[in-house]
């Protein structure tokens, strides 16, 4: 398999930092941006020169604390779950990257970011939300930025919804289907999707 061969010739991430929060996100069942997936992101990063990125979901603190970490990016994450928001408060500090990322403990369909500056927008929260979220941050993004988008296949439901037995389940894979469909037919944006990690989607701001 190409994904086999590919996880044997790629280099793996050899800090401790890493591999813990890795560890932390297993045993918390916490859903965490594949390898793939923040390898891909770091590289955007690197490529677009970015200098400040918008994340929409914090969660442990993961992809937050790896941009910084290997691109000096400063990184503004928003995360409306207390325990979740402490665990990476406690893991930027851990990481010392501090200085790089600032964390906001609030409901991103509430939260007011001011500035309209960033190079990148992440998108990485309630899926159920996507397409609010793409409408609400795409605000506080420069021209010529981009937005990243992650789990947009969802474990592989989205391209067959008809095997789906929960109904709950269902609704939330089409609403993914339809976040797909609006940002590649969005007017002002030049998008397209992945098949990277869980599904990644990369648009450009016109």
């Amino acid at each position: 398999m190409n994904q086999d061969y590919l996880r044997n010739v790629n280099k793996p991430f050899e800090e401790n930092i890493v591999r813990d929060l890795q560890k932390q996100a297993k045993a918390g069942k916490i859903p965490i941006i594949s390898e793939e997936g923040i390898h891909f992101l770091i590289q955007m990063i690197q490529i677009h020169k970015a200098k400040k990125v918008l994340e929409i979901g914090t969660a442990i603190g993961y992809s937050s604390i790896l941009m910084a970490l290997f691109t000096n990016v400063k990184v503004t994450s928003i995360e409306r779950n207390e325990t979740l928001y402490k665990q990476a408060m406690t893991n930027v500090k851990t990481a010392k990257v501090e200085d790089l990322v600032e964390l906001v403990l609030a409901d991103a369909n509430d939260v007011v970011i001011n500035d309209l500056d960033y190079d990148i927008v992440f998108i990485d929260a309630a899926k159920s939300s996507y397409i609010r979220f793409f409408e609400k941050f795409s605000k506080n993004l420069k021209k010529g930025g981009i937005i990243i988008s992650d789990n947009l296949l969802f474990r592989g439901m989205v391209a067959h919804p008809e095997k789906i037995e929960s109904k709950n389940r269902r609704q939330l894979v089409k609403k993914i289907n339809l976040y797909n469909e609006y940002i590649v037919n969005h007017p002002n944006f030049d998008s397209y999707i992945y098949a990277i990690g869980d599904g990644l989607s990369i648009s450009i701001k016109k």
